[in-house]
Parts: C-alpha cells; structure tokens; sequence
C-alpha cells in the first residue's frame, strides 16, 4: 500500500508567512479523492473534475507523483499538494 506524502499550508492571522506541516497517509488503488483547486488536463486541455480515484503513486526525478483516473475525463498525474484524499478530510 503506497503512502503519500503531502504538505498543507496553514495560514494563522498571527503570523505573516504560511505554516506547513507533511502528512502521510497510506492510500491504495480505488480510494476516492478530490482536488485542492481546479486543474486543467495537460493531454486535452479540459479542466478535470473535482473528485477523482487513486491509481498509483509514482516517483520521478525525486518528486512524488499521483495518478489520478477521472473517469471520462482520462487519467492525469498530480502532485500530492494537489489532493485530498477522503480520509484525510475527517
């Protein structure tokens, strides 16, 4: 079961610069999640839906990434600041 990583950033009134902090949480193939902001696809140029399933976590150049399927939309890789998976949103 892969385990990704991410980072959310914080905004505290107090404090001028965002805060982050890196959370793991173990995802496996079908989990559903939904993005953190709307992203338009790099093969057709559509803008994907907001919830999609998890395929596969891949490494590449030292960076984490996450196929995503949308359904008709296609499949799309993103970045893991980029989701959301439905378990960490409790």
């Amino acid at each position: 079961m892969p385990i990704v990583k991410y980072r959310r950033r914080h905004r505290n009134a107090n404090k001028p610069a965002p805060m982050t902090f890196d959370k793991e949480v173990k995802m496996k193939s079908g989990d559903s999640l939904k993005t953190t902001k709307p992203i338009r696809s790099q093969k057709t140029g559509v803008m994907l839906p907001r919830e999609g399933t998890f395929v596969r976590a891949v490494e590449n150049m030292g960076r984490q990434l996450i196929l995503v399927n949308f359904g008709t939309a296609g499949e799309e890789y993103l970045f893991p600041d980029e989701i959301l998976a439905d378990q960490a949103l409790s």
